[in-house]
């Protein structure tokens, strides 16, 4: 598991010069937000029906964009619902949530899982169907290899030497010795340079908090005899984060499962995988053969 943890260091420290992208983390997927108590956050986004008259007795097809009410149980226990009245006699009301029609493509590897694509062919407007979804349509088995173990706290050195063109890049341009900058992890100050690298130092602060790649992290302990400080990963037993998954690099939905002193404990399997999904979903509307909304 080491390697894990060295993989999620150089993950942490790489681009650590300029602050954060903007986060763009809209999904299109019905069940991608989920909240800490499992409960499923529908995207706000275009949830107004604008679909024109259907023919006599149109039923849905492939390509056409639809809008739905439904009610998704695990084990007999609602776990996820559009219906508002529904989900606070549940306990899983949400404020934060537009509870309205969810509007998507009937569309395969668009964002919503197979079976509930799958379960909303051939429907008519204001028909309602009741449907099992088995994990091979859903979230898939439960994938063992998906569960990493890191390190809590890491070292990261005051002193890092980077190449001058990776500082160009992002616009910082005739750097000389002694010249300051901000960057989330504190103030940098040009160490020495040359015309291929430059050799920055980090003027770390105990108790400082910041954010790299997503992961909140902070400062606990500076050691300016041998100038390294320590850092603490501050990942929440039983919360869930976007992190940077450890092969790609992509925004990676993962569960800390466990925490101890040394370690913590993620799950990127998702919280449905292995399980079979029941949905009751009601056709509200339909635009024939239409990407509209997307």
């Amino acid at each position: 598991m080491r390697q894990y943890a060295i993989l999620v260091a150089l993950l942490v420290l790489f681009g650590c010069v300029l602050p954060d992208p903007p986060a763009n983390n809209t999904s299109t997927n019905m069940t991608e937000n989920v909240t800490d108590n499992g409960s499923v956050i529908v995207p706000p986004a275009n949830n107004t029906t604008t679909a024109q008259p259907l023919p006599p007795g149109y039923t849905t097809n492939l390509g056409d964009y639809v809008w739905v009410n439904y009610t998704l149980w695990i084990n007999g226990t609602v776990v996820d619902t559009n219906n508002e009245t529904l989900a606070k006699e549940t306990g899983i009301h949400n404020p934060a949530r537009n509870y309205a029609p969810f509007g998507f493509s009937l569309e395969f590897n668009k964002g919503v899982i197979d079976g509930f694509v799958l379960g909303t062919f051939g429907m008519e407007v204001n028909e309602t169907q009741l449907f099992n979804v088995t994990p091979d349509r859903g979230y898939g088995p439960y994938d063992p290899s998906k569960v990493v173990v890191i390190d809590r706290y890491y070292n990261m050195s005051h002193f890092e030497v980077v190449p001058a063109a990776s500082l160009e890049e992002q616009g910082l341009t005739n750097l000389t010795v002694g010249t300051a900058f901000n960057t989330p992890i504190g103030d940098v100050f040009i160490n020495d340079s040359n015309e291929e690298n430059i050799t920055l130092f980090y003027l770390f602060i105990e108790g400082h908090s910041f954010r790299i790649n997503g992961i909140p992290q902070k400062i606990v302990e500076t050691d300016t005899e041998n100038w390294f400080a320590t850092i603490e990963f501050l990942l929440d037993e039983n919360k869930s984060y976007v992190l940077p998954d450890l092969q790609t690099g992509a925004p990676t939905n993962f569960k800390v499962i466990d925490k101890n002193d040394q370690n913590i404990t993620l799950d990127s399997n998702h919280i449905y995988a292995n399980e079979t999904l029941t949905f009751e979903v009601t056709l509200i509307d339909v635009e024939p053969g239409s990407q509209a909304g997307q």
